[in-house]
């Protein structure tokens, strides 16, 4: 079952914005406390990880969850959790483009007009019903081959939490029931036992990222110091124009001691890219001071990326 994506979501906005009236829904809506199904009450937290936990979900599905993933828009209210996840899932053998992911399950959590959506979802050609086996107001959206496009708890008349799955991390019944417990833990009455999830989600980032690469930017500005600038540049992920120019700007530079190099924006760091920033002393020739170098202290911040099995600099910037 293919998940549902944002682009997805934005598209059924649209269709619902335009044939709905033209009154908007808001992103990031205050939290209520509304009466539900059979006067009971509940909310979640815009932070949908933490809100539902890895722990939370594995407890209920009794899958292990290998790894837990926000949305990286701050106007997007969702988590990932991954039963299975690997760098190069995705495969594009024509384009020669790789990324990670693998199957998992998406919980969001939407502040919009409940009755357009499901106006918008009728339009699209889904079959709405409801389940019994949850104690909460709720929508199930079937595809016409009978499959669940969406689980949906009604929280207010304009916001509710959403569920659904891709690449058959669980199934249409295995959705059923965590949207079950879900609606428990948003009443405040969850029955099941919180286990915890059998994978350290800490350990396992921090293997999946590998060791700092903090060598490879030591190396790049030792030559650099050294005045091997052809060798500099051989660590450049960058092409052959590109590295002409860098050549140009590097023969500018007198001198070069290197200060302090620091991991930055290690949260956003992955397998195969890692930030630095970098305090240097530099002497460099008039020229040098129209291409972005100062006599005195600079800050660099280096972005390195994996090529293969080698760590390349792949953006040298003034700034973060």
């Amino acid at each position: 079952m293919k998940k549902i994506s944002i682009l997805t979501a934005a598209v059924l906005l649209a269709v619902v914005l335009a044939g709905c009236g033209n009154q908007s829904a808001t992103t990031n809506g205050p939290k209520n406390n509304i009466s539900g199904a059979g006067g009971n009450k509940g909310d979640v937290d815009n932070n949908i990880c933490n809100f539902f936990t890895a722990d939370f979900v594995y407890s209920v599905l009794h899958k292990p969850i290998v790894k837990v993933e926000p949305s990286k828009l701050a106007t997007v209210f969702s988590c990932d959790y991954y039963t299975d996840y690997q760098e190069d899932f995705y495969k594009d053998a024509e384009h020669n483009r790789i990324s990670p992911g693998g199957p998992s399950i998406l919980i969001v959590l939407d502040n919009l007009n409940v009755e357009r959506q499901k106006e918008a979802r009728q339009y699209l050609g889904l079959t709405l019903d409801t389940s019994a086996k949850i104690n909460m107001e709720n929508i199930i959206s079937y595809r016409a081959d009978k499959s669940i496009w969406s689980v949906d708890l009604i929280i207010n008349p304009n916001r509710f939490v959403w569920a659904n799955y891709s690449h058959q991390a669980i199934t249409d019944d295995e959705l059923i029931t965590l949207a079950a417990a879900m609606a428990d833990k948003i009443q405040g009455r969850l029955k099941i036992k919180i286990e915890k999830n059998p994978i350290d989600l800490a350990v396992a980032a921090a293997k999946a990222l590998g060791e700092s690469q903090e060598k490879t930017v030591s190396q790049f500005f030792d030559y650099l110091s050294g005045k091997k600038i052809p060798e500099a540049i051989a660590l450049m992920d960058a092409s052959d124009n590109t590295k002409q120019g860098w050549g140009v700007n590097f023969n500018t530079l007198e001198a070069l001691k290197v200060n302090k190099i620091e991991e930055a924006f290690k949260e956003e760091w992955t397998p195969t890219r890692q930030v630095f920033k970098v305090e240097l002393d530099v002497k460099v020739k008039p020229a040098g001071e129209q291409l972005g170098w100062e006599n005195g202290k600079n800050f660099r911040w280096v972005s390195l990326q994996k090529t293969g099995d080698n760590w390349l600099v792949h953006e040298l910037a003034t700034n973060p």
